[in-house]
């Protein structure tokens, strides 16, 4: 008897949740923020691995801007169709339970709104050092959970928290705030190079008067953001760089020290 995989069947009925309300190839806020930083720090001859690239979305905007050794892993069923008829390399995989599949050492590996669905980030992040590159990029965003709206819809309208990135019905198993991402970064020996905010992404709305109410509150509040992203931006941008240093078994486990 086959053996039910019960997270592949909950990855793989959120991402077709997710694609009815979106339109397929769309370059999200969040997305747009990721690429910026990417050509921010990275040059256009490096290796790039996108871990949960889900559709490629991102893959295929830096092929279009000139990078050329391009690689993507996920999970779901749904992405081996998403680049037929492109250079990008891909492979299924599971990295909380699978080896890379790539014999390669990358100069960046991209997670966007992927670490925040393992059981154990550090975890994955402790074993993707085997594949990086000296002074390495990791590039990622996950929902930043102390987001001052995330309070107010836990204790008053917990009906709302659809609304939430951090707290709605993603299947989301870990919560980071500004200082855990930087913990982890000291954790791992990684060097921070720059955690950041930005403006919201509007998925829940896409016409009417709540659309146009979200896109008035999302505009008020992307100034805020940037000047104080850990109370004021929905989500966490964020660029760690490898070291030489070498780690322990011990910081394999976050272990809540």
């Amino acid at each position: 008897m086959t053996k039910k995989n019960i997270k592949k069947e909950f990855i793989d009925a959120q991402i077709a949740a997710f694609s009815q309300n979106s339109r397929q190839n769309e370059l999200l806020i969040r997305h747009q923020k990721i690429i910026s930083l990417i050509c921010k720090y990275v040059p256009v001859d490096a290796t790039i691995l996108d871990i949960g690239c889900y559709d490629g979305v991102i893959l295929k905007a830096l092929e279009k801007k000139g990078y050329q050794h391009l690689y993507g892993i996920d999970f779901s069923e749904t992405s081996k169709k998403s680049f037929a008829k492109t250079s990008i390399h891909f492979a299924q995989c599971d990295v909380e339970q699978e080896a890379i599949p790539f014999n390669k050492k990358f100069d960046l590996v991209i997670f966007t709104d992927v670490l925040e669905h393992f059981f154990s980030p550090q975890s994955v992040l402790f074993e993707l050092k085997k594949k990086l590159a000296p002074d390495a990029k990791i590039i990622f965003s996950v929902p930043n959970a102390g987001w001052f709206l995330n309070g107010f819809l836990l204790s008053f309208l917990p009906s709302k928290l659809f609304l939430s990135t951090a707290f709605g019905p993603w299947g989301h198993t870990y919560q980071f705030t500004f200082y855990q991402a930087s913990k982890m970064a000291g954790n791992l020996k990684f060097k921070l190079i720059e955690l950041t905010g930005t403006k919201m992404d509007n998925y829940a709305f896409k016409t009417g008067f709540k659309k146009a109410a979200y896109d008035v509150f999302s505009t008020m509040q992307y100034l805020p953001a940037l000047a104080y992203p850990q109370i004021f931006s929905a989500h966490i941008f964020g660029v760690f760089q490898n070291t030489s240093a070498q780690l322990t078994k011990k910081a394999h486990f976050e272990l809540g020290e």
